[in-house]
C-alpha cells in the first residue's frame, strides 16, 4: 500500500513539473497498485 502511495506521489510531482505523458502513466500505475493491494489484503483476511 505504501509503494502505491509513493508511486502516486511521484506521479503528482511529475504532473506539477509538466511532464505530461509520463505523469499520467505513473498516476494510473500507482492507483492500480493501491487497488490491487487493497483487494489482496481483503482476501488475506478471509
Amino acid at each position: 500500500m505504501i509503494i502505491g502511495m509513493v508511486i502516486l506521489g511521484v506521479g503528482a510531482a511529475l504532473s506539477m513539473a509538466k511532464i505530461e505523458p509520463w505523469a499520467d502513466y505513473v498516476l494510473v500505475a500507482g492507483a492500480v497498485v493501491v487497488v490491487i493491494r487493497g483487494f489482496v489484503r481483503n482476501r488475506e483476511k478471509d
